[in-house]
C-alpha cells in the first residue's frame, strides 16, 4: 500500500518577524489615515484594511523573490476582519485570508501570481512557493473605486513608509513589479527591479504579458546559479 501524501499548510500566516515588524504600524491603525491618507478607508469589518500581503513564511534569508503589486484590489463579497483585534492578530488574520485566496487561485489575479510562481519553481509545493516568495503591494489600501487613481502624496507616503523597509531587508532578492502603476510608485525608492505586466485584468490580457512574467523566473534562476557557484 502506497503512503497518502497530506496537503500540508502552515499553521502560521504571519510573515517572518523581520518583516511583519514593518507592517504591524499600519494596523495601529497607520498614522496616515488621520494625516496625508485622509481619503483611504479604515473599515475592517468591510474589508478596508492594508491588506494583499502573503508569504516569506520561513526565514528572511530564504526569500529569492519579492513581487510588487500596485494596491488591493475591492475587498471580496464576504471579506471582513476584526475590528477589536490588536494589530499582530489583525496581520495575521489578514495574510491567513490572502494565502487561501493564493492557494485556491480565487480570481485571475491569484492564479496569475500563481503562474509566476510555477515558472520559478515547476512542481514545487505552493507551501515551499510561499517560503521563498514575498508578495507585497506598493500602496496598502484600496483606491476608492477599483483601478482608480490613489493621491500621488498618499503612495510617495505609502511607498516611504511601508514597502522601502521591507525591500530593505531583502537586498538579494528579485524584486518585480507586476503592471504599470507598482513600476511607476517605486521608481524612486532606486532599488533594482523589474517590470513586468501586471497580472490583474486589464493589463494581464495585454499582448506579451504572460511572457513577460518569464524574465522573473529567469532572473530567480540566474541568482540561484550565483549562490550556488554555477
Amino acid at each position: 500500500m502506497e503512503p497518502t501524501t497530506a496537503k500540508v499548510q502552515p499553521s502560521n500566516f504571519l510573515p517572518c518577524a523581520e518583516l511583519a515588524s514593518v507592517l504591524l504600524p499600519a494596523y495601529a491603525p497607520c498614522p496616515g489615515f488621520t494625516s496625508i491618507c485622509g481619503t483611504m478607508r479604515w473599515i475592517p469589518e468591510c474589508g478596508h484594511v492594508p491588506r494583499g500581503f502573503c508569504g516569506a513564511l520561513g526565514k528572511l534569508s530564504e526569500v529569492e523573490l519579492v513581487l510588487i503589486v500596485a494596491e488591493p484590489g475591492d475587498p471580496h463579497d464576504l471579506e471582513s476582519y476584526s475590528s477589536t483585534a490588536s494589530a499582530r492578530e489583525l496581520l495575521g488574520e489578514i495574510c491567513r485570508y490572502v494565502y487561501g485566496c493564493f492557494e485556491s487561485g480565487k480570481d485571475y489575479f491569484h492564479k496569475n501570481v500563481r503562474s509566476i510562481l510555477d515558472r520559478c519553481w515547476p512542481d514545487m509545493p505552493f507551501a515551499d512557493q510561499m517560503r521563498r516568495t514575498w508578495i507585497t503591494e506598493s500602496t496598502l489600501c484600496s483606491a476608492q473605486k477599483e483601478g482608480g487613481t490613489i493621491p500621488a502624496s498618499v503612495n510617495r507616503f505609502c511607498a516611504d513608509s511601508y514597502l522601502s523597509r521591507q525591500l530593505a531587508l531583502l537586498p538579494d532578492a528579485t524584486i518585480a513589479t507586476l503592471g504599470g502603476k507598482a513600476r511607476d510608485r517605486t521608481r524612486h525608492l532606486r532599488y533594482r527591479t523589474i517590470a513586468v505586466s501586471a497580472v490583474a485584468p486589464p493589463g494581464c490580457n495585454f499582448a506579451g504579458a504572460r511572457e513577460s512574467w518569464d524574465i522573473v523566473a529567469i532572473e530567480v534562476h540566474n541568482r540561484t546559479a550565483v549562490r550556488r557557484g554555477i
